[in-house]
């Protein structure tokens, strides 16, 4: 994560901030449900971005004796930490929501609708400071999911604002905070299952180990590969390692930047691979 990266983080960190203290005023002064939830969403929000900026800088330290992959898993960590912040949050709705479907209290539509669309016009431009890094940097990813669990808060605010104003009906407010908790468990669940395979080391979307060993194996030259592992770095660059059986094994250095070479077009950077005879215990 680059200094930029930092500052884009900083400016939505100190903006989500301020906007959530109006909410949640306006939120207790209203005595909406929808419009409270929202403004929790956001200092959520303020945790999840400062939590990715402290992770963005403890993963730019640099690699040592101790820690030779360096810091890089540090954004994996906050990421996962923010996926299940957004279930806590999502629990709490609905335990407000089903308590306010019982008994539905009145709510100041005007003022929900105000804030909510002030709100939706700040998290439009928060999103924008994020979207173009959280295709792959999850940590990023996980501060985006915040920002626009709380965009589809401010909308679900605004058409309650609406009905209310024009119907009186207060029972859409706990309705509609129901299906934003249901929108930010999917995100939550999104993030704790990528962060969680990733610090697994699976195999990252998008690239099939099958694949990638056939196209080593036909290259001239090579017999077979096992041992095949395939993942991502700290530092989001793809890995691999694998044991290579050689007909001849007088040909590996002529074969080896081949193999390489290969890898790299398919997007496989840092690679390891050892050479067998063939034959050889497996």
């Amino acid at each position: 994560m680059n200094h930029n990266h930092q500052q884009g983080l900083g400016i939505a960190f100190w903006l989500t901030l301020a906007f959530a203290g109006v909410e949640l005023v306006g939120g207790f002064v209203a005595n909406s449900l929808a419009l409270l939830a929202d403004a929790w969403h956001m200092l959520s929000d303020v945790a999840a971005l400062g939590l990715a900026m402290l992770a963005g800088r403890i993963a730019m330290r640099p690699a040592h004796e101790t820690m030779t992959y360096g810091y890089g898993r540090a954004r994996l960590l906050a990421a996962q930490f923010n996926g299940l912040m957004l279930w806590f949050l999502c629990g709490w709705i609905i335990w407000e929501a089903v308590d306010r479907l019982q008994a539905p209290p009145a709510v100041q539509g005007s003022m929900v609708l105000w804030i909510a669309a002030a709100g939706l016009a700040l998290n439009l431009l928060l999103m924008r400071f994020l979207h173009a890094d959280a295709h792959h940097d999850i940590n990023m990813r996980a501060a985006y999911w915040h920002v626009l669990g709380d965009a589809l808060g401010s909308v679900a605010a605004i058409v309650a604002g609406l009905v209310i104003m024009h119907t009186g009906w207060m029972m859409i407010d706990p309705l509609l905070s129901l299906l934003v908790a249901g929108i930010l468990a999917w995100g939550g669940w999104r993030l704790v299952r990528d962060t969680s395979m990733e610090l697994m080391e699976a195999v990252p979307p998008g690239i099939k180990v099958r694949d990638v060993q056939q196209i080593l194996q036909d290259v001239e030259g090579v017999n077979g590969l096992h041992h095949i592992h395939l993942w991502r770095l700290p530092g989001g660059a793809l890995a691999l390692s694998a044991h290579v059986e050689l007909n001849d094994m007088q040909h590996w250095p002529e074969l080896l930047p081949v193999l390489l070479e290969q890898l790299k077009q398919q997007g496989i950077e840092h690679a390891t691979l050892q050479a067998e005879s063939s034959g050889c215990q497996k």
